[in-house]
């Protein structure tokens, strides 16, 4: 038969000799203090990761609210360009960025026999928050992260039937150059003369011509000129890395530069 005699107490150690093999309530603190420490960590852990989450979702909005803003840039520099309007604004949120009127884009229209025909240097808007970059240059506006530069609006360059028409916008600070720190700076533009139409001679008096480009964003500028029917790169006069891009034009016998010079002030 089992011995189901139940353990002495004793009545001078307050019945505590009898619990002292007794390891089950030194696991229970023990399994609690492991289930805390769990919980602990788990909330530290996704508050953390959540915290950076929504940093990030934050400044990813800051920069998409810039690029619609250069959209709607873009759109009124085309309306001034295409309509010949006197004037536009558009309105851009710093977030904590720079916005600027100083980077120099130079565009030169050469041939064999004259060297530059038509050239150009003119100003881009810029706006720089961290390792992103948001500029609008000579018709086309670009983004950058960390170096590398994506053609996100195309310029409106056309070349089909032995006709070549490349539109230049050409951009000058008026004013301030630079705006930075947080709030919303109004961007006005001013057109200067009405946007002219020059016809350069044709090829067969002065020979094959080629687009050269000095920009920030030369390696953009290139492969657009690669997707873009009409245009050739010279790859012997191409330098990216010194921003510099050149590209044949496959149809140079009438080569016509309508030519849209703005004012621009940064403006609180």
């Amino acid at each position: 038969m089992t011995d189901r005699r139940r353990p002495t107490v004793s009545v001078g150690d307050g019945g505590l000799a009898a619990f002292a093999g007794d390891e089950r309530g030194v696991s229970n603190v023990v399994g609690y203090v492991l289930v805390f420490s769990l919980v602990t960590v788990t909330i530290g852990t996704v508050f953390a990761v959540g915290i950076t989450g929504i940093e990030e979702r934050q400044e990813a909005e800051r920069v998409a609210n810039v690029e619609r803003a250069f959209d709607v840039f873009d759109d009124n520099l085309r309306d001034v360009q295409r309509y010949g309007d006197p004037s536009r604004s558009t309105e851009i949120r710093l977030s904590g960025g720079t916005l600027s009127v100083a980077e120099t884009t130079t565009v030169e229209l050469r041939n064999a026999s004259d060297g530059v025909v038509r050239g150009f240097a003119f100003r881009s808007l810029t706006y720089a928050n961290g390792d992103t970059t948001i500029a609008y240059e000579g018709g086309a506006w670009f983004r950058s992260d960390g170096g590398a530069a994506v053609m996100r609006s195309e310029p409106r360059f056309v070349a089909a039937d032995g006709r070549t028409t490349l539109p230049i916008v050409r951009l000058y600070p008026l004013g301030p150059e630079t705006a930075e720190r947080d709030g919303t700076v109004q961007v006005a533009v001013e057109r200067t003369s009405r946007p002219r139409l020059v016809q350069v001679a044709d090829a067969a008096d002065d020979g094959p011509f080629d687009l050269r480009i000095e920009s920030a964003y030369a390696d953009a500028w290139r492969r657009y000129f690669e997707r873009t029917d009409g245009f050739t790169v010279n790859e012997s006069a191409t330098d990216t890395a010194n921003g510099t891009v050149v590209a044949d034009l496959d149809h140079s016998d009438e080569v016509f530069v309508p030519d849209t010079a703005v004012n621009v002030r940064l403006q609180r």
